[in-house]
């Protein structure tokens, strides 16, 4: 019987019947909801940031701009005050979540891979809704004015 080796160790590596069986625990295991099969984009690997206005640094602030290929703005309408402590969600095409937070500052950037998105906004009980199309080297701003605070 010949045996296959690991790159990384003298044992053999398992054979059909071994993967065959964890195939179907694993499987099974999922259809238990005990093991939940990765998502195409977890929450936890989108990336984003927060930032004031006045406190933080100007040059990173424009880092900030470059790092990110969305930025959402929030502010009053009228008197352009901006607001903090905004719950932002974002959805992609399909509908799934792929971020829910709160942006501690008026200015919040978040890196999304290319595709079509909704991003809800909610300040003090209002919320707000815009789509986006992020494309690929391109960065896209959001807007969000309230009528008041």
């Amino acid at each position: 019987m010949k045996r296959c080796y690991s790159l990384w160790s003298s044992r053999p590596l398992p054979g059909a019947r071994t993967l065959l069986v964890l195939t179907v625990l694993v499987l099974g295991l999922g259809i238990f909801g005990l093991v939940r099969p990765p998502l195409a984009l977890a929450e936890a690997e989108v990336a984003h940031a927060s930032a004031g206005i006045g406190d933080d640094d100007p040059i990173a602030l424009e880092a900030m701009r470059h790092d990110y290929n969305l930025q959402l703005v929030f502010a009053l309408k009228g008197s352009g005050a901006y607001l903090a402590d905004v719950k932002v969600g974002i959805r992609n095409a399909a509908g799934e979540r792929v971020l829910a937070t709160t942006s501690p500052g008026p200015l919040f950037f978040v890196s999304l891979p290319r595709g079509q998105y909704r991003v809800d906004a909610e300040f003090k009980g209002q919320q707000l809704s815009q789509s986006v199309r992020l494309a690929a080297g391109r960065r896209s701003e959001l807007f969000f004015y309230w009528e008041h605070e």
